[in-house]
């Protein structure tokens, strides 16, 4: 059996937000503040039985919350329907047992199945915090803050009454409901709940025992491995930790015996202050040593020279490689306590970004190899959720396993990346390869500019920045060089297999190409074939990207094979270059002439730099250069106050423009 989905309601940023589970991994990807750890948080509040807090509950219906308390005490709303018309923090779990044998025993999930339908094979449990606190003791509480001299008053004060009692008037209640009848539903306990679940959550602010005030991952396993009995021990160690409490039981009696006879003489030769006198007993000494206790508590990691056998402290190794062998210590003891149980349960296990302190090597192993470490450790099998800032670990996953969270003005959703590739089958080997390989941010950007090639890569932070100086961009706040932007190096030929992608993640894009005027010419066969032309005598245009576009703005199948006209391209209004979140831009006429490419275009509006007078042709344009890279860079460093060509700095004010949260 196998969690499937989780649906959490009112917690933090998450309104209504749907996560479908992964048998295996689940990866949750996306930008800063998208309620990523709030997941998590919200589902181990309910395993443990916490209570949660008002900074909990979501800023988007407070005011509701505290206009139906006010209807409660004003007599305008019953405490019956208070109680049902009041948004309540709440968390749905939908369990899958299909695959299990019928004549196995379900173990923990038995108590949430309370269907009578054989052939349902779904279970569905619901969590909420409910108002628990009677109409009486309510009525008590808030009454000050409501009423003045018998006369309805509230006050400001009475917000902060609800606030600051928020988690004693809501408690938690569990329910078993039937999957075909939602009516149909029975009060489960607590417990109940946390024995199906069994979990562990390993945060991302992890102690690794750099320095002697933080506890050492390694001490504590070693403290279970003297509390843990001969049964529950792992073959492979039991031996040799048998022969270790041996030596210590041992030694812990030995030295027991004779720290007492000395110390007891030391003592009694001591004394000169009347005390003890004859008449009384013997003063004598009674020590309570534990050489494990020290072992526990004094057993550090080191690391030892496989050529010089010498050992160096911890704190001389990686913090990367620290943080990876804290995580298979905690990982290990999880796996240990859910062997323990010995009943069918669905273990859950949390590990919030496990790239800290990790190169981006490392990040791809972990992604890789996590597991199948888990099925190393467990014979039971552990649902596993992740959260990521890391390119290489969101890129190295499987897209079926990737959610990404989407923040808007009314919340965050989950988006199962898979439901994009099954959309988007003759696009998605593309995508998944062309970001194994490159590793780009794309999914935890707030905005995306997808670029020809190097030249635009290395030049557009400048020009973003050149924008920025000039005052193009306006009064905004915050411009777009502040904001975190993924710049993407993907030519014309392969940039418009992104757009679906982009839109299914409702990031603003946009897409910088090259208009690559070509046109028809006799080649040496005899054969008519398309050559690179200057865009005076162009035809039409070589670049797939610009033709998609124009396919699409015209409502043709994508494998429509009409030719373009390069007119109906150039005079494309901004609003024909805009969809959606989307905007392509390429180069467009400036003082007379049209380049189609970049350096075409910065030569023209930088003439000088070039030795061009004003009376030259496009063909006097057209790079000749061996390397674009070195065009760019000298760009940079040779002539600093260059002009950004008008296509680029239409684009990239379309961009600033852009809100990331509607």
């Amino acid at each position: 059996m196998q969690l499937s989905k989780i649906r959490i309601k009112n917690y933090r940023l998450l309104i209504d937000a749907e996560l479908e589970v992964d048998p295996k991994t689940t990866l949750i990807v996306g930008r800063n503040n998208t309620a990523k750890t709030s997941c998590f948080l919200c589902i181990g509040n309910v395993l443990e039985g916490n209570p949660i807090s008002f900074n909990d509950y979501p800023l988007l219906i407070r005011e509701d919350f505290y206009t139906k308390f006010a209807l409660f005490m004003e007599k305008k709303l019953s405490y019956e329907d208070l109680c049902k018309q009041i948004e309540v923090v709440s968390i749905d779990f939908l369990v899958d047992y299909s695959l299990e044998d019928p004549n196995d025993n379900l173990g923990a999930l038995s108590p949430f199945i309370i269907d009578v339908d054989v052939d349902t094979t779904t279970a569905l449990i619901h969590a909420e915090y409910r108002l628990k606190t009677d109409e009486k003791t309510l009525w008590a509480l808030l009454e000050s803050s409501y009423y003045k001299d018998g006369a309805f008053l509230p006050n400001e004060e009475a917000h902060n009454v609800l606030a600051d009692n928020f988690g004693k008037l809501f408690g938690l209640t569990v329910y078993a409901i039937n999957p075909n009848n939602l009516e149909d539903k029975q009060v489960k306990s607590q417990k109940e709940l946390h024995d199906l679940f069994p979990f562990h959550a390993v945060p991302a602010e992890r102690v690794l025992g750099e320095d002697d005030t933080h506890n050492s991952s390694l001490s504590s396993l070693i403290s279970d491995f003297f509390d843990m009995s001969e049964a529950d021990l792992n073959p492979d160690v039991a031996e040799e930790i048998k022969r270790l409490r041996a030596i210590v039981e041992k030694a812990n009696n030995d030295v027991q015996k004779q720290s007492d006879e000395i110390l007891s003489a030391v003592v009694n030769s001591s004394i000169g202050f009347g005390y003890p006198n004859i008449e009384e007993l013997t003063l004598g000494v009674t020590t309570q040593l534990s050489i494990d206790d020290q072992i526990k508590n004094h057993t550090k990691l080191s690391y030892i020279s496989g050529t010089a056998n010498e050992s160096l402290p911890s704190s001389h190794n990686g913090l990367g490689y620290k943080n990876l062998i804290k995580m298979e210590f905690l990982l290990a003891a999880f796996a240990k306590d859910i062997e323990k149980r010995g009943v069918a349960c669905v273990p859950l296990l949390f590990i919030e970004e496990p790239e800290s302190h990790m190169h981006p090597q490392m990040q791809t192993a972990f992604a890789t190899y996590l597991e199948k470490f888990l099925c190393k450790l467990s014979t039971v099998h552990i649902q596993t959720f992740l959260t990521s800032h890391s390119a290489h670990i969101a890129n190295t996953m499987e897209f079926a396993k990737v959610r990404y969270a989407q923040k808007s003005n009314a919340g965050v959703i989950y988006k199962n990346l898979n439901t994009f590739a099954q959309a988007n089958s003759d696009n998605i080997d593309f995508i998944r390869k062309y970001l194994t390989l490159t590793k780009c941010d794309l999914f935890f950007a707030d905005k995306a500019i997808f670029v020809e090639g190097a030249s635009e890569r290395l030049l557009l932070p400048n020009m973003i920045e050149k924008c920025e100086t000039a005052g193009v961009f306006g009064s905004c706040k915050y411009p777009l060089s502040a904001q975190y932007y993924a710049l993407i190096e993907i030519g014309g030929a392969y940039a418009h297999k992104f757009i679906p992608l982009i839109e299914f993640l409702g990031v603003p894009c946009l897409i910088l190409t090259d208009l690559d005027s070509v046109a028809n010419r006799v080649g040496k066969d005899g054969r008519v074939v398309k050559k690179s032309v200057v865009v005076s005598q162009g035809e039409t245009t070589s670049n797939e990207t610009i033709k998609w576009w124009i396919r699409r703005n015209k409502n043709l199948p994508e494998n429509d094979t009409s030719e373009i006209d390069l007119t109906e391209i150039t005079l494309m209004t901004p609003d024909d270059k805009t969809k959606g979140k989307c905007h392509i831009e390429f180069q467009m006429a400036e003082d007379g002439l049209c380049g189609h490419s970049l350096e075409e275009a910065i030569c023209n509006v930088n003439r000088k730099y070039y030795d061009l007078g004003d009376s030259i042709s496009e063909e006097d344009l057209e790079f000749k250069g061996k390397s674009k890279t070195d065009f760019a860079l000298k760009l940079i460093y040779e002539y600093p106050n260059y002009c950004v060509p008008e296509y680029i700095k239409s684009g990239l004010i379309w961009l600033n423009s852009q809100r990331v949260l509607e």
